[in-house]
């Protein structure tokens, strides 16, 4: 079931509604009941293989326990985790089959290292591996964190219901009158390489980036929004990469669940930084090179992948050879700048169909930057008139309002006049999400999110 459907907005006040009446008790019943039901309604072998992968995990977390069989019961479950994920995912791709197989992997490897006991009760682990929220495109959660909160019996705090319904705002806003605006654009320009000039390549590279940073912000918003009014708090996945003053913060403020997972996962396991900085190299290009891996087995994912890893090998290369100064907002800005275009130029391969095309992507931004001029970057994205360079700008405009609008916004308004520019500020959001939502579905434009593929 899609966030942004029909059927989730009636069906999610609903869950709510039920949650906060049912006994504590039966809460966990309520949540598992929703979150199979959610899944199994996209896909009912879908929902088997999953049922599959959590019976797997659990009895190989419970043999874990037994110091003989430990070794064979982790090889077990890494074999048939990553095989139900290479074999489905690449062949015919169930949703959100990724991130599960990531948390329940996490899972029976922290109880192989002792970090965390088994679970002896397969509904609570039913209920880790399939929660509603986040199944889907995340956040990659750990049982530690997750499961604890899943087992307590919450108690209704206000606070909860305005934080989480100010993050599903933040989230569809994201989503629809950002991502969903911009997408028709950068869809242009992408699927056509060959007919653009350098400037219309530029926009829509920028475009792009714009649009899958909030789409899948926009997911994670939604996704720790509905769970924090359950009183449920799923772990922060962005904190505002593209404001990342160099390589390394910006994988501190991207995907930060799928980043802590390969850091604890693959690369402190292969030696980290502790084995001299030519094999801490080397770690950080396996690492980065199964991350493209892990978005899709074309090889303009690999290269994504593994330009990353360049990028932070090179700048670790700098840190290590060339004194840290004093920075100035010069030094800053061109730091961030710099940051900003190796991030573009790897979102180059990451969006387009084939290598071929990206490189011609390349090819047009260098060689002919302004073939054409204005005209021909019209002419390229279909714009017929001042109406679309107007909405344009207007979604570009929402987006920097967005980003600049206090994370935690329920702390920010504390007098009277905070709370009446708050409330119309969310008013404003909410008709901009229903007036949009309401036009694509009229003009029957679908709104799965970006990372549904992945």
């Amino acid at each position: 079931m899609n966030f942004i459907s029909l059927e989730f907005v009636f069906f999610y006040p609903f869950v709510l509604l039920l949650y906060w009446i049912f006994p504590g008790k039966l809460r966990g019943l309520l949540l598992l009941t929703v979150s199979c039901f959610f899944y199994f309604s996209e896909s009912s072998w879908a929902g088997i293989l999953l049922l599959l992968t959590a019976l797997v995990t659990y009895f190989a977390a419970q043999n874990i326990q037994n110091e003989r069989r430990k070794k064979k019961w982790l090889a077990i479950s890494l074999l048939f985790c990553l095989g139900i994920l290479i074999g489905f995912k690449y062949a015919v791709p169930p949703v959100g089959i990724s991130f599960y197989t990531f948390q329940t992997l996490s899972y029976v490897i922290d109880v192989y290292r002792k970090q965390e006991n088994a679970e002896r009760n397969f509904g609570w682990y039913l209920l880790f591996v399939s929660f509603f929220p986040q199944l889907v495109a995340g956040p990659v959660e750990r049982s530690g964190n997750l499961l604890p909160q899943l087992k307590k019996i919450q108690i209704f705090r206000k606070e909860d219901i305005e934080e989480g319904f100010w993050l599903m705002v933040r989230g569809f806003f994201k989503k629809i009158v950002v991502a969903d605006q911009l997408a028709p654009y950068a869809d242009r320009i992408f699927d056509a390489p060959t007919e653009i000039n350098g400037i219309a390549a530029v926009l829509g590279t920028i475009f792009f980036a714009i649009q899958i940073y909030c789409d899948f912000s926009g997911y994670t918003d939604i996704a720790r929004g509905s769970a924090r009014m359950l009183g449920i708090h799923l772990m922060e996945n962005f904190q505002h990469p593209y404001r990342a003053g160099n390589i390394q913060e910006f994988w501190h403020r991207w995907h930060i669940s799928l980043t802590k997972w390969f850091t604890d996962y693959v690369y402190i396991p292969l030696g980290g930084s502790q084995k001299g900085f030519f094999r801490q190299c080397i770690n950080i290009g396996v690492v980065f090179g199964l991350s493209g891996f892990w978005h899709g087995a074309d090889w303009n994912y690999v290269i994504w992948g593994l330009l990353h890893g360049s990028f932070l090998t090179g700048y670790l290369l700098y840190r290590k050879y060339i004194p840290i100064r004093k920075t100035g907002l010069f030094r800053k800005a061109v730091s961030w700048g710099l940051t900003m275009l190796l991030v573009c130029i790897a979102w180059i391969f990451f969006r387009s169909s084939d290598i071929g095309s990206a490189l011609e992507m390349i090819n047009r931004i260098i060689s002919e930057p302004f073939t054409g001029g204005i005209a021909a970057v019209c002419d390229s994205f279909q714009i017929m008139g001042g109406k679309e360079i107007l909405k344009i700008f207007l979604v570009l405009f929402s987006f920097g309002l967005i980003e600049h609008i206090p994370d935690n916004i329920r702390e920010k308004i504390k007098k009277p006049l905070h709370l009446a520019i708050g409330a119309i500020v969310i008013i404003c959001m909410m008709t901009a999400i229903e007036f949009l939502w309401l036009s694509d579905m009229a003009e029957g434009i679908g709104n799965t999110f970006i990372y549904f593929r992945f």
